[in-house]
């Protein structure tokens, strides 16, 4: 399952981008889904590569980089407190991010697939409402498993 490391984090004040995602992959890391050599293969890809996206109510932001820094497959989130500023995916405008959802995924076929849900989860009024709201993982998982980012058991 894509989250049962629970690397899902609620309100976090990073100051930068390079902060924020420092500190998701560190978790995913500390829970042994990915190698060391994770962060700075994200902060690497993102200053080439931006994975901001603006959807219609807000910025998110997918980051994601070679499978070969996967050791399990996982996707870590983070919701910040205060949006920071990422560049937008394909145009390098600057936008304000306010959820990161970070993809450590083995596959490269499998990374395709999840940015295609994740797509139609961002189009989900409802569902991004629910996300900037919701305090617990459970919670999370449950949207989660609603949006078909995750199986349903």
């Amino acid at each position: 399952m894509l989250f049962d490391k629970k690397v899902v984090l609620f309100d976090k004040n990073p100051s930068t981008k390079t902060e924020a995602l420092t500190e998701l992959a560190d978790e995913l890391y500390k829970v042994g889904a990915v190698t060391k050599e994770y962060a700075p293969a994200i902060l690497k890809r993102e200053s080439s590569f931006p994975t901001g996206l603006m959807t219609r109510t807000m910025g998110v932001a997918i980051p994601h980089c070679d499978p070969d820094k996967v050791i399990v497959p996982q996707i870590g989130f983070m919701r910040l407190k205060e949006s920071i500023t990422f560049h937008q995916m394909g145009d390098n405008t600057k936008i304000p991010v306010n959820m990161i959802f970070m993809l450590a995924l083995k596959q490269s076929d499998s990374q395709l697939t999840m940015l295609q849900k994740l797509m139609a989860l961002f189009q989900n009024q409802e569902a991004m409402n629910t996300l900037q709201s919701i305090t617990s993982i459970d919670e999370f998982i449950l949207v989660m498993k609603k949006n078909g980012i995750i199986n349903l058991d």
